[in-house]
């Protein structure tokens, strides 16, 4: 053993002043004169020889070790022919590893319950036992043929137990009753070094598994993937648990199964067998309940299946924990050995710290699996986006050359069917007028709907035209100062024969200080017309109002009808190209629905706007605005 300068000097002074106490309580009491000669030079043979056992013990950690250098010192300076010594295990309350110095015992038990033999029972009842007649007492056990007597003391500090130490000698005087006393003082020194030995060791296993479990932690803090550091785990609770083999066990998703994740000193052949369900096995119950188990024979516990994997797999002792995450079970971690064994307290402590660093390891590997996982999906919808990026663009060049070849087919269709139309409405008005030669009544009345049908065809191929030029950009308005009074004046007279029939009154509104606009009379002419018809067509009674009027910057001309109105839902149809609302008189009624859509065109080209109020069944007012011109 390798102790450091510090340690030393403080166990030394510990020695120091436990071999003190000794000495004062060894010669406390005992008057100058008491005893016989050979008494006082046993004595004082033992106290000049005390500081050769102390320096032999103060330096042992290991209380097996430290049992044997007693035993021998014992052998040879207090000559007692044989000296025989038991540690005691808390975990199984049994006497295990015996100590023999001083012959050779064939049978000694090597583990002994409490209570069992007179090792066992002074043991249990922690007092000492003097034995006059070694052959009369059947109890002993294993001993040497010439032994006569045997003294029995129970090693303990303060209130724990330790051992048992048995003197036996071959004469009778050896142990009377003042040799007990001073060997019950030295019983008392090896248990207090075997404590303070305990101690020592336990507190060098503690930092080691302090540093260990730093260690893990801190590898936890900046490992993500930490699946390589649950392996660590378990090979650490297999090691400092001291088991044949240890496993970590996954619950699996929306299941009650157990699946092994990790292992150590088993083959992947036998961790595939230790799977589990809730409640099926201890693994099982322990997963269930959430609370730590523990089993000295898996055969016979009544809390573990029949066809328990670990059975089947050799193991016979089982200590097992619940692996938690806050208030979330992830699975559980189990040291199993091949052996009998009776886990203790604190080893279902040191599990469950390692537990704790396999819930934080197996949280983060999801997290990290989460991460992943988004992150290969949030790599997919940008590659996605980059493919949907490039077809947008490829339509959207598409379009424009499309666009691009419609409106030139548009421009080149309308021209030459233009010229033969004109040339049909011409030759048609010119028979019809008969510059020709005479024709009848019916003659007359079928070159009218033939010269009628071609004006109307002729101004759906100007609108398309026109149409097409706005969305080309190619359409150009020939703005001067115009006054809108005369322009406003001469729809009106137009109008009159679309509302003559109807019997329907036309009135204008025009306010007084309405100035020159910058405009193309043409375009607002034909915009004016557009309203107007499109309220004649809608309208049975009542009238249509135009109105003209200042605000502010701009100014506001309206069509108001009194007709069948415009529902809500329906006005923003109004302005979609070939689109006709499907109203009662939008049926009865002729239109190409492109209207409405050129004349906002139109309007918006002189940077104004359109707009409608409308009411069902009350009437319609459609309004757009021009800017004031300049100063």
């Amino acid at each position: 053993m390798q102790d450091s300068p510090v340690i030393f000097i403080a166990l030394a002074g510990i020695a120091g002043l436990i071999l003190g106490l000794f000495l004062a309580g060894h010669f406390r009491g005992k008057h100058p004169g008491s005893g016989t000669i050979s008494e006082k030079a046993t004595s004082l043979h033992l106290a000049l020889h005390i500081d050769d056992l102390v320096l032999h013990l103060v330096r042992e950690t290991d209380a097996h070790v430290l049992l044997q250098h007693a035993a021998e010192w014992l052998h040879q300076f207090c000559k007692v022919t044989l000296v025989v010594a038991y540690q005691y295990d808390p975990a199984t309350h049994e006497l295990i590893n015996p100590v023999v110095v001083g012959g050779t015992l064939t049978g000694l038990a090597q583990r002994l319950r409490l209570g069992y033999g007179l090792y066992g029972e002074v043991a249990q009842t922690r007092s000492a036992s003097y034995v006059g007649q070694v052959l009369r007492e059947p109890r002993l056990g294993a001993t040497l043929k010439t032994i006569q007597t045997a003294y029995f003391m129970p090693l303990i500090h303060d209130v724990t137990l330790l051992g048992v130490l048995c003197l036996q000698t071959e004469e009778p005087s050896a142990l009377n009753a003042d040799r007990q006393v001073e060997y019950n003082q030295i019983a008392g020194l090896i248990a207090a070094f075997m404590m303070m030995a305990v101690r020592l060791k336990n507190s060098q296993q503690t930092i080691t598994k302090f540093d260990r479990f730093q260690g893990i932690a801190q590898r936890l803090s900046y490992r993500l993937d930490s699946y390589q550091l649950l392996q660590e785990i378990v090979e650490a609770a297999r090691e400092m648990l001291d088991t044949q083999m240890s496993v970590l066990l996954n619950m699996q998703p929306d299941s009650d199964e157990l699946r092994p994740i990790a292992w150590a000193g088993i083959s992947a052949e036998t961790a595939a067998l230790l799977h589990s369900r809730l409640k099926h096995d201890l693994k099982g119950i322990v997963a269930w309940a959430q609370q730590p188990a523990r089993t000295a024979n898996l055969r016979t516990d009544q809390r573990t299946a029949s066809t328990s994997q670990s059975v089947v797999a050799g193991m016979l002792s089982e200590l097992v924990v619940p692996v938690m995450y806050f208030d979330e079970l992830y699975g559980v971690l189990a040291v199993e050995t091949s052996e009998h064994r009776h886990f203790t307290d604190e080893e279902t402590n040191l599990l469950n710290a390692l537990a704790s660093h396999a819930a934080i390891a197996l949280h983060n590997a999801r997290l990290f699996e989460s991460l992943q996982q988004s992150k290969l999906e949030l790599e997919k919808t940008v590659s996605d986006l980059v493919v949907a990026r490039q077809q947008a663009e490829n339509a959207q060049v598409a379009a424009v050359e499309a666009n691009r070849l419609k409106t030139e087919f548009v421009n080149n269709m309308s021209h030459e069917l233009r010229t033969p139309l004109n040339a049909v409405i011409n030759f048609t008005r010119i028979v019809a007028d008969g510059h020709a030669g005479t024709i009848n009544e019916q003659q007359v009345q079928y070159l009218t709907f033939v010269h009628d049908s071609g004006q109307h065809l002729l101004g759906l191929i100007n609108d398309i035209l026109d149409l097409a030029k706005i969305e080309a950009g190619k359409m150009e308005l020939r703005c001067e100062p115009s006054d809108l009074e005369p322009i406003i004046r001469g729809v009106m007279s137009t109008a009159v024969g679309l509302t003559r029939s109807k019997g329907l009154i036309l009135k204008q509104e025009m306010a007084p200080d309405v100035p020159k606009l910058t405009i193309d009379a043409v375009r607002i002419r034909q915009v004016l017309l557009n309203l107007l018809s499109n309220a004649a067509k809608f309208t049975m009674q009542g009238g249509i109002t135009v109105r003209v009027e200042r605000r502010e910057r701009d100014v506001v001309v309206s069509v108001q009808d009194t007709g069948i109105g415009i529902r809500a839902e329906d006005i923003p149809k109004v302005f979609e190209e070939f689109r006709q609302i499907d109203g009662s008189l939008a049926r009865t009624e002729t239109g190409t629905g492109l209207g409405m859509p050129i004349s906002q065109r139109f309007v918006q080209l002189h940077g104004g706007e359109m707009w409608i109020e409308s009411e069902v069944n009350v009437g319609t007012t459609i309004y757009f605005s021009l800017p004031l011109s300049e100063a």
